[in-house]
């Protein structure tokens, strides 16, 4: 039993020593493979990811074509902003666009404008032009400066909607009578700043309606009968209607801001 006990001791030891050699050779095989690994991942990140950088900051911008009146005839009244296809331009996403501008015309202009763009050519000179512009969320505009009814919008990204204009009655007479109302009816004491359509009754040939409040001075004739709306902003402040014919005939209202 001691010999073989002496025997296994004997075997144990090379035994023992491989396996320990055996581990070395691993872990450093080991060591050499993550080693070589990381270089490659490395090497690979480097050229990956300027390339990448360089696709998004060097997209070219998006190509419009832009015209007011036509190559034969170029005081047509006819004006236009087409994509790439030919097709009207009615939305587009928000981002960077080329516009190629050809202005035939000698009595047109085409005029761009919305928010943070503002562009436009000559009236009374033909003109070939290269605009760069960005187009941020909102409704765009182009026509002719001379003619504004030659004319057409677009929008760009996401537009809120304003709420529509709230509805008020304005009437003078008949007879010695005057008042700001509501489309339900009940007298106007106070107002939320905001857009507002005023239908005025001028019922009488002996006094008119005069509305005053920040930004506005709007009236009717002293006169003549009339019936006329007026579309407007009121802002905080104090609003004010008379007769400029009898000054006894007045009122007054505030206006809160939302």
């Amino acid at each position: 039993m001691s010999l073989f006990r002496k025997q296994t001791n004997r075997l144990s030891v090379p035994y023992e020593d491989d396996v320990i050699d055996l581990a070395r050779q691993k872990g450093e095989i080991f060591v050499s493979h993550v080693r070589l690994l990381l270089v490659v991942s490395l090497a690979a990140i480097g050229l990956i990811v300027p390339s990448s950088v360089a696709a998004h900051g060097t997209a070219p911008p998006q190509p419009l074509v832009a015209t007011v009146g036509t190559p034969t005839s170029g005081d047509n009244f006819v004006i236009a902003l087409k994509d790439a296809s030919g097709a009207a331009v009615t939305h587009v996403d928000p981002g960077t666009y080329t516009i190629t501008v050809h202005d035939y015309a000698t009595v047109h202009n085409f005029h761009l404008s919305g928010p943070d763009v503002n562009q436009s050519t000559s009236i009374d000179s033909t003109e070939e032009a290269t605009w760069v512009v960005t187009f941020t969320n909102g409704k765009y505009t182009y026509m002719c400066d001379a003619h504004p009814t030659l004319k057409g919008a677009f929008t760009s990204g996401t537009v809120v909607t304003p709420p529509p204009p709230k509805k008020l009655v304005a009437q003078v007479g008949p007879k010695s009578t005057i008042s700001l109302k509501t489309a339900s009816g009940a007298r106007v004491k106070q107002l939320t700043a905001g857009r507002y359509n005023v239908t005025v009754k001028d019922r009488t040939t002996a006094d008119n309606f005069h509305l005053t409040a920040p930004g506005i001075n709007k009236k009717t004739g002293v006169k003549s009968r009339t019936t006329v709306v007026w579309k407007l902003t009121f802002r905080a402040g104090t609003g004010k209607f008379r007769s400029d014919a009898h000054k006894r005939l007045q009122g007054s209202f505030r206006v809160l801001a939302p």
